[in-house]
């Protein structure tokens, strides 16, 4: 069905012809398509550009953590805990703290 309309162009040393050409060009595919086929863009490539814009609007929008309070991560989304390893203060005129 698909089969009637190939037409077999064999190397025979003749020209192609104009028509032949316009043929050949009209039926070639977008560079825009060539782009897509070579960077391997399909369905899923977009869907993940979709996630990651929602995440990053819904970064923007709510703060940081946003997910993990939502889900009940501990400790995200909070910069009010400070760790028991962290100094309350830091002198920073000490020797070796200078430049």
């Amino acid at each position: 069905a698909d089969n009637e309309n190939i037409r077999i162009i064999r190397g025979t040393g003749d020209e192609i012809t104009d028509d032949l050409w316009d043929d050949i060009q009209g039926s070639a595919p977008s560079q825009f398509e060539v782009m897509k086929q070579l960077l391997g863009i399909n369905i899923f490539t977009y869907i993940l550009a979709a996630a990651i814009v929602v995440m990053l609007s819904l970064n923007a929008f709510l703060g940081p953590g946003w997910l993990g309070q939502m889900i009940g991560i501990e400790g995200t989304g909070t910069f009010t805990e400070i760790s028991d390893s962290l100094p309350s203060n830091i002198d920073l005129n000490q020797p070796e703290n200078l430049l």
